[in-house]
């Protein structure tokens, strides 16, 4: 009896190594064209099965002209110390004052690493022009084509709008590679911005408050990559960081004139909550700096009805959407005529609800590339003529798992790593 129990022992166990083994010989990698692991993928009869990583490994790669970072960070004497990515490795430099620079993949990057002057109010008189832009999401060409076309910055990128403003209403991060770069672009142009007299009001949207959470599912898989070699993506968005200090001081509403902007929108639920411009806003910073805060404000700032998520102004899959009426008591609670969201796409910059809401997330390639402006309070919708260009979907690349290799194996143990401290972030908040 016990010898048929063992045979059938070693049977069994040799059956499942012999399923493992066949598993791991279906088993392969899918990258980037530049050797970035996007996930894994397991050809089975039925179909295969894929599953993503988030945990930044690949096979060497070099990514040409990539530029990610700098991470810096400042100290009270004035010293900053710096870490960026170049292409294929990272770099190191210490120094003091404002100014950073350096060369990489023959070009010179330039970064002015002082703190932007933060209003504590976002309320304000409508400026004589002001520009709204949205959901950049890591597109570093395409912000650089519109803002030289609506003449924002001349031709070396600087700020030549006056004492005009420009009015991002959230996303500047995620999907797109150079996410680093744009926030970069946008903290620089804030400070130039200010020193000409004019302004950049940069609100924050649901995708950067996921990166400011650690949340990088949303991320592209080189910045990821990337991210890792720096100390990884939670130390890139550090609160100690130059970038990560100044989105933190972000707002999530601001209100020109009588016009409300938010990525969202101002949903009934909140409007009743009774928060106003400046509690909102507030109650975003609170939290960043682990603040005692309502489950009210946290409802309204990260909460499915909240300023960054909410989608009610257009029609969901039923045609059904939010009704004049309702919208009526939004604007009037916050003294407002108008209302300015984004987070949903369109496919052209749209006036809804005769005018008083106007949608401005136009970030596909099959959207017509318009851009809201308002000249002396009023609204134009202005053909931009910049297409958004966002890259095509293409094919994985695919190579076999290696069995024999340890750094395989390290990179699946880092998928699993990444997936379960994606598991484990507090939803909603």
């Amino acid at each position: 009896m016990r010898k048929r129990l063992s045979r059938w022992l070693l049977g069994t166990l040799i059956l499942i190594t012999l399923l493992c083994l066949g598993l791991i010989w279906l088993t392969h990698f899918e990258t980037t064209r530049h050797g970035v692991h996007t996930g894994l993928r397991v050809d089975l009869p039925g179909g295969d099965l894929r599953l993503r990583t988030y945990a930044g490994t690949g096979d060497a790669p070099r990514i040409p002209g990539f530029v990610d970072g700098p991470l810096v960070r400042t100290g009270a004497d004035g010293q900053w110390q710096a870490k960026w990515f170049c292409e294929d490795k990272t770099a190191s430099q210490q120094g003091r004052g404002t100014q950073l620079q350096f060369h990489c993949g023959g070009r010179e990057y330039r970064y002015a690493l002082a703190q932007p002057a933060t209003a504590p109010e976002v309320q304000a008189e409508m400026p004589e022009r002001l520009v709204v832009l949205s959901d950049i999401e890591g597109n570093l060409a395409f912000l650089d084509a519109a803002l030289r076309k609506l003449e924002i910055v001349d031709a070396q990128g600087n700020w030549r709008f006056g004492r005009n403003q420009l009015l991002f209403n959230g996303d500047l991060v995620d999907r797109g590679r150079d996410a680093q770069a744009v926030l970069w672009r946008v903290h620089n142009l804030t400070l130039q911005a200010q020193a000409a007299g004019g302004q950049v009001h940069t609100l924050l949207g649901n995708h950067e408050q996921y990166d400011l959470r650690g949340n990088l599912s949303r991320a592209h898989p080189e910045h990821i990559y990337a991210s890792r070699q720096l100390g990884g993506f939670n130390a890139t968005y550090g609160a100690d960081t130059v970038l990560g200090q100044w989105l933190r001081q972000q707002p999530v509403v601001v209100k020109l004139g009588k016009v409300l902007f938010a990525h969202g929108g101002i949903s009934p639920a909140v409007a009743q909550s009774g928060l106003s411009v400046s509690a909102l806003n507030q109650t975003m910073r609170d939290y960043w700096q682990a603040k005692p805060t309502s489950t009210t404000g946290l409802d309204a700032v990260l909460g499915r009805q909240g300023v960054t998520q909410y989608r009610g102004y257009l029609p969901d899959e039923t045609g059904k959407s939010l009704a004049p009426a309702e919208l009526a008591q939004v604007l009037q609670a916050y003294g407002a005529e108008r209302m300015v969201v984004a987070h949903t796409l369109v496919d052209k910059v749209e006036a809804l609800y005769d005018g008083r809401v106007y949608a401005v997330d136009v970030n596909t390639n099959q959207a017509q590339p318009q851009v809201l402006v308002f000249e002396q309070g009023q609204p134009t919708v202005v053909d931009l003529g910049v297409p958004r260009g966002l890259p095509e979907d293409s094919p994985a690349l695919i190579r076999p798992f290696r069995l024999a290799s340890t750094e395989d194996w390290r990179a699946i143990d880092a998928m699993v790593d990444s997936l379960r401290t994606l598991s484990r972030l507090p939803h909603p908040y």
